[in-house]
């Protein structure tokens, strides 16, 4: 199994339209091959602290999750919301 962790903080003058960006990303990748959980949470001591939690079964479907139009849009546009760069960190078990 494969966790990956996306720290983000983003522009709080831009959270509503942030949203529902991730909202299209998360349902989609909740239906990727492999896919064993997809959630998005907000810190609760932060409210621009936002966090992407995902679980996959195996690298090669977490590769190819990188290679979905949903995903790729995210990297393409992720920019326009975040105040830094997001944190990413790969866990593999």
């Amino acid at each position: 199994m494969i966790v990956v962790n996306v720290r983000m903080k983003i522009n709080p003058d831009k959270r509503a339209e942030y949203l529902g960006f991730i909202k299209d990303l998360v349902s989609k990748s909740l239906n990727d091959k492999g896919n064993l959980s997809y959630a998005h949470y907000q810190d609760t001591a932060n409210e621009d602290q936002y966090l992407i939690l995902e679980h996959w079964d195996s690298q090669e479907d977490l590769d190819a999750h990188l290679q979905t139009k949903h995903l790729i849009n995210f990297q393409e546009h992720i920019g326009d919301y975040v105040t830094e760069e997001p944190e990413l960190l790969f866990l593999k078990k």
